[in-house]
């Protein structure tokens, strides 16, 4: 039973993100949901409270996948502030490349919604997952010398949050690779251990 609720849940998502991407959030309603992946509106209801739920889940899985794809494309024989440096420009480079995907698409979809917070904390803790073995890493191989892992771990999340699909259409191309470049720069200068003989 609980494979057929994972797939029909997995049909519904589907069946909203194509009309989430047409229509946007706002003007996309639960009955057309149900329409679209053949379910009477209250069996989608037993599945989903509501669409921003249902919405909130294909945000969660879109960057989940966006970032796993980003975090695979780090070439191992890289020093972890290397790979450091690596995942965040890879990282920007793909979300500009994927902004102009996507930017045919309806500006209700960049609304902000209270919903809007779990999802960036969501998508913060997955960007943690992918840079604390970074951080350890370059810890035991003397690369970085971090004072206090957890700290250093939310300053480089932070340093994402103003990341999204809103910023890259409102800041100018040239100046945003020199903003994310410079910020990248000082951050990994800032925890890369300096070569010393003390």
């Amino acid at each position: 039973m609980q494979n057929n609720d994972n797939s029909r849940r997995e049909d519904i998502k589907t069946a909203a993100k194509q009309l989430f991407f047409h229509f946007g959030l706002t003007k996309t309603s639960m009955d057309e949901i149900a329409q679209q992946c053949n379910l009477a509106k209250p069996s989608l209801y037993y599945y989903y409270p509501s669409k921003e739920a249902i919405f909130n889940e294909v945000v969660i899985d879109e960057a989940r996948k966006f970032i796993d794809k980003v975090e695979r494309k780090i070439p191992s024989h890289l020093q972890a502030d290397e790979k450091i440096t690596f995942f965040f420009l890879s990282l920007y480079q793909d979300l500009k490349k994927y902004a102009k995907e996507l930017s045919h698409l309806p500006e209700s979809l960049y609304e902000n919604y209270p919903h809007g917070r779990p999802i960036i904390e969501k998508i913060n803790e997955f960007i943690r997952e992918k840079i604390r073995p970074l951080l350890e890493e370059g810890q035991k191989n003397k690369v970085l010398k971090i004072e206090d892992q957890e700290s250093t771990l939310s300053a480089l999340v932070v340093m994402t949050d103003f990341l999204n699909l809103e910023w890259m259409r409102r800041v100018d191309e040239k100046e945003g690779d020199k903003i994310i470049e410079r910020a990248v720069e000082i951050i990994t200068n800032g925890i890369r251990r300096r070569n010393t003989h003390a």
